[in-house]
């Protein structure tokens, strides 16, 4: 049994009332861990701790920041094995996807330890010479990530980076499914050298924790990887004091195949985008487009991919390609979408079930699941299933293709294939999507900006610009 508490001004601490939660393995319905449940109490205790190491934080130079960091999370890398177990124990992906999560995470940090040291300003040329003016930017002050179950400590590197590179300090309320190995990667960066009080964690289960921290009046910035019901509260609730807020939120990811798309790119894509982590990803393909003229060949591609992929437990297996969805909630969430596409007519290519055998009977395995004959009024295609489905409907004329891909309210990312230059620029403008990935799925890079259009997003992450999203913008005019 792994015990997890609170990780406040650079200690390990339970709860102010001692209470915890239990985390079961998504592997074997095992409990496998115990998480400190914190109180009102300890919110404010790491919201105050936060503050007051804002005030030496903030004031160190960028280029003091970037060696401090650099240097942490050097040291996050040496424990790069024993957080991925922890992350492949309760989120439930292969261990081998899990440790290298929390190394390319220690690379996006350093990335924007980078960019600290490359915040500039302005001097403006003035309406009469005796004026001087510039600009300049400011770290906001406390921050509060809210990070997700699917991946737990990437997503969350993705707020810590630019936070701290910018001079902020930050409370972490990771998703109450993966505790563990969030806490892990936080106190690894404070054991290599981040100051105690920069990151605090607090975990707990349930909405109540995360909307104490959301209205607590000395948080300034609030960034969020969720659901777009749930980052619609959030900008409710920040209103009030007007707060600075970036959400990622849900996406329901179209991809076309046109008639001259290279089938074998295509195929290889679109299963890995639609069932790596189990599809558990807000960039997951989660409905497809293919020509009439390729569908077939697709599909028939699509499907070896489908069903060469190993299942199993990423603890004990740690080079299966996947592993168990991360809750039942989620694979339940799955069947009743399969079940909505059958009974509209959807033809079942492979998969659509869980899988036999004593391995998986206790998990909350699904096997990679394709349908064809995917029509509008199925949940699947209106509804982001979170699952490895990938639905194909066939079209004929490519503005028809383009218009389906824009007929949800997401507009994450879209994926396009094609050898054709004239049909990406006009099929790249058209879509209405913040992200197009033309003939690859590497969607997440640190230079491109990830923003979220329509319901999938406010505010950006990713790339240079996702450091302003964590300053102050200041005009200085001076009259001599």
């Amino acid at each position: 049994m792994i015990h997890c508490q609170l990780l406040i001004d650079g200690q390990s601490v339970p709860a102010s009332d001692d209470a915890t939660y239990e985390i079961p393995s998504p592997a074997s319905g095992e409990i496998v861990g115990q998480a400190a449940a914190a109180t009102s109490n300890d919110v404010n205790r790491a919201v105050a701790g936060a503050k007051k190491a804002f005030a030496a934080w903030s004031t160190l130079t960028a280029w003091d920041r970037e060696k401090i960091i650099r240097k942490a999370t050097a040291h996050a890398r040496t424990k790069s094995t024993e957080i991925g177990r922890l992350m492949a124990l309760e989120q439930g992906k292969p261990l081998h996807q899990a440790v290298g999560e929390v190394s390319s995470s220690c690379d996006m940090i350093d990335y924007y330890a980078a960019e600290g040291v490359r915040i500039e300003g302005t001097i403006n040329p003035t309406e009469k010479s005796g004026y001087h003016s510039w600009v300049t930017y400011q770290p906001v002050g406390v921050c509060v990530a809210i990070s997700p179950w699917n991946y737990p400590v990437a997503l969350l590197a993705w707020k810590l980076g630019p936070a701290l590179a910018a001079g902020c300090t930050m409370v972490v309320k990771p998703s109450p499914v993966t505790p563990l190995c969030a806490t892990a990667f936080g106190e690894a960066l404070i054991e290599g050298g981040i100051p105690a009080g920069v990151i605090q964690v607090v975990t707990g289960p349930g909405p109540e924790l995360g909307d104490m921290l959301v209205k607590h009046p000395n948080v300034k910035k609030v960034a969020m990887t969720g659901s777009t019901a749930v980052g619609k509260r959030i900008l409710e609730s920040c209103a009030p004091q007007l707060k600075k807020v970036s959400l990622e939120l849900g996406g329901h990811c179209p991809a076309i195949v046109c008639a001259d798309a290279d089938l074998d790119l295509a195929a290889r894509v679109i299963a890995y985008k639609g069932f790596r982590n189990g599809g558990q990803s807000c960039s997951s393909v989660n409905r497809v487009y293919a020509h009439r003229s390729v569908h077939d060949g697709l599909v028939s591609k699509l499907r070896g991919h489908a069903q060469s992929m190993t299942l199993g437990d990423g603890i004990t297996d740690p080079a299966v390609d996947n592993g168990p969805m991360a809750t039942a909630e989620a694979r339940a969430r799955v069947e009743e979408h399969v079940a909505d596409a059958l009974a509209h007519g959807a033809t079942l290519i492979c998969g659509g079930a869980r899988p036999e055998g004593d391995a998986f009977a206790r998990g909350n395995y699904y096997l990679p699941t394709i349908l064809t004959g995917a029509t509008p009024e199925m949940r699947m295609m209106r509804e982001e299933t979170f699952g490895p489905v990938v639905p194909v409907a066939a079209f004929d004329d490519p503005d028809d293709a383009v218009n389906l891909a824009n007929s949800t309210p997401w507009g994450l990312v879209s994926y396009l294939f094609t050898r054709d230059l004239a049909t990406t620029f006009r099929a790249s403008e058209a879509l209405e999507s913040g992200t197009i990935c033309v003939n690859h799925g590497a969607v997440n890079t640190p230079y491109g900006p990830y923003e979220g259009w329509g319901d999938s997003g406010y505010g950006l992450e990713l790339s240079r610009q996702a450091i302003f999203e964590y300053l102050k913008t200041k005009h200085i005019k001076l009259a001599l």
